[in-house]
């Protein structure tokens, strides 16, 4: 006898297989999307970290303690004799205000208090010191900006004081609306001044800044004619550039460089003569949340820079590898 299948069977194997094939499509189609988002997150998620090698010169990273000190802690330089410790309170131009510690030893300074006479009334910026073998002390203040462009004061500072401030002359000054000294450091001998002039349209940071240098000529600083030259590798057009420190025989600079996206870095850029440009810059590797603002001591054994712990910005050290 033929067998025959019953006529409901064949519209069930029907329906059942219509049903194969819209699984079939709706898994191609989620596989799809899957497939689409991936590809999206690859090409559009930002990057962790530069790709520029990593030094290996600096190591050993320890917290710098300030006994007495429990606020933000930004900025760091230390005097030439590497006695004084200083630094600025939070960068939010409110009640920005620079500091002072006597070393203990180089992991731990005893908290003073303010700098007399560098710290102009809420609301001000008073911040980045810096201070030559002489005792010239220099640092950045918005107290008559923008009436007046010269943004950097100078003084003599003497046993937590600073007397004789006056604002910093010289032609490095970029005397338009919007642009500031944002950053910079004067050399151990005072004739040398690394500079950022930094452009702010309205925001918390600026859309361009570099990093320049200007020589001491009188009671001025004039920039150097060579000065694109000489930082052609550490200036970029789509980053920042600044917060520069200079070694004692000029053959290195430190500086940090930002990016949207990617976050904050500290770099180091050698040379090996006073002429020619300084080289292409190594990141230094550093762990944690918005390291900035690199310090070289005297000696050129210690880095010294700050980055946000917690909800602090607190400052931390790395030796120099033999």
């Amino acid at each position: 006898m033929e067998f025959c299948p019953r006529p409901e069977l064949g519209r069930m194997d029907s329906e059942w297989a219509g049903r194969q094939k819209k699984f079939i499509h709706m898994k191609r189609l989620i596989f799809f999307l899957i497939f689409i988002i991936i590809v999206i997150f690859i090409f559009t998620r930002a990057p962790q970290k530069p790709s520029e090698s990593v030094s290996t010169k600096f190591a050993s990273e320890q917290e710098v303690k300030i006994i007495g000190y429990t606020g933000h802690a930004m900025e760091p330089s230390i005097s030439r004799d590497g006695q004084y410790l200083f630094w600025n309170s939070l960068n939010d131009s409110v009640d920005t205000s620079i500091f002072y510690a006597k070393r203990l030893d180089n992991s731990n300074f005893q908290f003073v208090g303010k700098v007399d006479g560098v710290n102009g009334p809420p609301p001000h910026l008073d911040a980045v010191a810096s201070v030559d073998i002489n005792g010239n002390f220099y640092w950045v203040s918005t107290r008559n900006y923008p009436n007046i462009f010269e943004n950097y004061q100078s003084g003599k500072f003497n046993d937590g004081a600073v007397t004789n401030i006056a604002p910093v002359g010289g032609d490095f000054y970029i005397k338009e609306p919007g642009w500031l000294i944002m950053d910079a450091e004067i050399s151990p001998d005072g004739k040398l001044l690394f500079f950022v002039n930094a452009k702010f349209t309205g925001g918390a940071l600026p859309v361009e800044s570099d990093i320049g240098v200007a020589h001491k000529v009188g009671d001025k600083f004039v920039k150097d004619s060579n000065s694109e030259i000489l930082l052609q590798n550490v200036n970029t057009k789509n980053t920042l550039e600044y917060a520069p420190s200079f070694s004692v025989n000029g053959m290195e600079i430190f500086f940090t460089r930002a990016q949207k996206n990617i976050g904050t870095y500290i770099y180091l850029s050698s040379r090996n003569s006073l002429d020619e440009p300084f080289g292409k810059p190594e990141l230094l590797d550093i762990k944690g949340d918005l390291p900035e603002a690199p310090s070289i001591s005297f000696d050129g054994k210690t880095l010294y820079y700050h980055k946000k712990d917690g909800e602090y910005y607190k400052i931390y050290k790395m030796a120099r590898v033999p």
